[in-house]
């Protein structure tokens, strides 16, 4: 299909002097103009390799269909489970409850006052969620509070509003980039959204400090996130269009950056209108446990960060178990940061072995643990439940359904796509058996907020772990000064950007 050029032949009618010219000549002509329209963008043509396009011999023929038919006969078990299936959701019937009977709610260690259940609710922050409960533990036994909770839509406003800067000035840097490439496409995907990782969390918190829960609660929209991120993401696109035309027009970056500002005027416009302005300063006091109230205080938020959460979040280190990259190699993800000026996601490639070491430790310590798994694999979320063997896909339907941890990235069947906080571990014989998770999906969901981890699905299904570096073994800290392999923002694991 023609692109938006003019199809051959739609110019001006041929006078009597084009008619007399050479037909060679005019053949010639037409040769070039098909080559120069051929080459650009607009009109570049889709190569199918052989075998892609429309084939008599790849079709579902009726022999097939019969063979497929005889091969699921309508046993006594089939019929069975066709029943079951016609009125319930498949997950509901394949629990196991031998699984799920076998962990109980004891740990041998966990921390004692890790704060109130928080809720995300139908948001994609759970990273920023998992982010601030990290810094709770330590402000609650240091100051003695009975409860703390910091705000997240403090954070979520700077966050869209940094956000929204990279992506435009991403989009001046891609302004000559082919439309349909494969850069594009993947920058277009991921314009916005309220997904990201711990780096986003200790760059906002750096930069634009933190203010309790209490001083910017959520509002509706901070909550349920859909349709601010989809304005937002609209005038984006304007944006985008706007400076790839004018950059064609041959503006400047300078002029370009007008254009810019002028979006980022509007998008500050809707978070002013859906978050509500963030405070400039603000008082603020705290009750103790034992029922006293601190004095009565004003803060900037930087200033109250600088009083009350750790001084050095650069001391929270980064590991992945990433299969199929190089074992202790560091790794970069390119465009996975939330500030246009912020690094870029950085992690050390390390064994299921050292994480498991490195959490253990820090547990024991009393350090919560932030990491990221594959929240969609195999569970009872209705019961907090993250257990290896959980569900018996396999025995309802006769499949084996199972893919490696490699696989399962390379082919984009289950990525890490939820942040939380690890407070618990149970050791038996040395080892960790299980862990206490903190989850930010409320009290409805798991044991009133909270879930279990068996170190068989930990294995399997957790991706990332963020260490303090008091807990890192030398060897391990010396890999973070490594050169990184930096790895394209397409890459699966980083597709959790789109946020749960």
């Amino acid at each position: 299909m023609c692109g938006a050029g003019r199809p051959f032949g739609a110019g001006r009618p041929l006078s009597q002097n084009d008619e007399r010219r050479p037909a060679m000549k005019t053949a010639a002509t037409a040769f070039l103009a098909w080559a120069v329209l051929a080459a650009s963008p607009v009109l570049a043509q889709y190569k199918p390799v052989e075998g892609e396009t429309p084939s008599a011999a790849a079709a579902l023929t009726p022999a097939m269909l019969k063979s497929l038919q005889e091969a699921v006969p309508v046993t006594p078990e089939l019929r069975a489970g066709r029943n079951a299936l016609a009125s319930n959701r498949v997950y509901s019937l394949v629990i196991n409850p031998d699984v799920e009977n076998r962990a109980d709610k004891l740990f041998t260690h966990a921390i004692k006052e890790p704060g109130s259940i928080a809720d995300q609710q139908k948001s994609g922050r759970c990273w920023l969620f998992a982010g601030l409960n990290l810094l709770r533990p330590e402000v609650m036994a240091k100051y003695k509070m009975k409860d703390f909770m910091l705000s997240q839509a403090y954070e979520q406003f700077y966050q869209e509003l940094e956000a929204a800067n990279r992506s435009l000035e991403l989009a001046i840097s891609l302004r000559h980039e082919p439309i349909h490439s494969r850069r594009m496409d993947t920058f277009l995907q991921h314009l916005i959204n309220d997904g990201g990782n711990w780096n986003y969390v200790r760059a906002l918190v750096q930069k634009y400090g933190a203010v309790p829960e209490s001083v910017m609660p959520d509002a509706y929209a901070a909550s349920h996130s859909d349709e601010m991120v989809a304005l937002m993401s609209a005038r984006l696109r304007k944006a985008v269009i706007e400076i790839r035309r004018s950059a064609e027009a041959g503006a400047t970056v300078s002029d370009l950056r007008k254009l810019k500002l002028g979006a980022l005027q509007d998008v500050y416009k809707v978070l002013a209108l859906c978050l509500g302005q963030p405070p400039d300063s603000f008082e603020w006091r705290y009750e103790t446990k034992k029922g006293k109230l601190s004095p009565l205080k004003r803060y900037t938020p930087l200033s109250f960060a600088r009083e009350f959460l750790d001084h050095d979040l650069d001391s929270y280190v980064s590991f992945v178990n990433y299969p199929g990259q190089p074992m202790h190699a560091r790794l970069e993800w390119a465009w996975e940061r939330n500030m246009a000026d912020a690094p870029n996601m950085d992690a050390v490639n390390i064994s299921m072995e050292e994480m498991v070491a490195m959490t253990s430790k820090s547990i024991l310590a009393d350090q919560p643990v932030w990491f990221g798994a594959n929240s969609s694999a195999e569970g009872n979320v209705a019961k907090g439940l993250w257990l290896d063997g959980i569900t018996d896909t396999r025995d309802l339907f006769g499949i084996d359904f199972t893919m490696s941890k490699a696989d399962t990235l390379a082919y984009d069947n289950g990525t890490p796509d939820h942040a939380m906080v690890i407070t618990g571990v149970d050791i038996r014989d040395g080892q960790p058996v299980k862990w206490k998770a903190e989850n930010s999906w409320g009290e409805k969901a798991g044991d009133k907020g909270w879930f279990i981890i068996d170190s068989q699905w930990f294995d399997k299904h957790v991706f990332q772990v963020i260490i303090h570096r008091r807990f890192v073994p030398p060897d391990l800290l010396a890999l973070t000064k490594q050169k990184p392999i930096l790895l394209p923002p397409w890459d699966p694991f980083t597709d959790w950007v789109s946020g749960r």
